[in-house]
């Protein structure tokens, strides 16, 4: 399973891939602005495929649109509380940025985590409505 794990840094978020084999890719630095966003939700599909899963932390979701863009874009998207992954990461030590998307995409594989990742659902809206957000 190929899996990018997103982590939010400085005002930033940095997505780091990692391969059927555990092995994580340099990270993808992705600023604020929204057009940034999908193009990283793009350049993931197209290096990766469409069923490359994404994993973020829950804050992500009330202040990001980029679970958002994967969703549209078909793309699997997990979410793991943020608890959860502050405590991997301070009883690892973990302080690079990368190092810690690269643990977030790896929390699928572990069986005894796999159980608190919540899957995101596409929302299928009626096409006459219009989308206020």
């Amino acid at each position: 399973m190929t899996a990018c794990g997103i982590w939010p840094t400085r005002g930033r978020l940095i997505a780091v891939v990692v391969d059927d084999w555990g092995r994580a890719e340099p990270g993808s630095l992705c600023a604020t602005d929204d057009d940034e966003r999908w193009t990283l939700v793009e350049r993931v599909g197209a290096v990766h495929g469409l069923d490359c899963e994404l994993i973020l932390p829950d804050s992500l979701l009330s202040t990001d649109r980029l679970p958002r863009f994967a969703l549209v874009r078909g793309h699997p998207v997990w979410v793991a509380p943020w608890s959860l992954i502050d405590a991997i990461r301070v009883a690892s030590h973990l302080r690079s940025s990368s190092r810690v998307a690269a643990m977030i995409a790896r929390l699928p594989i572990t069986s005894a985590l796999c159980g608190y990742l919540r899957r995101l659902q596409r929302v299928h809206r009626d096409p006459r409505q219009l989308p206020l957000l």
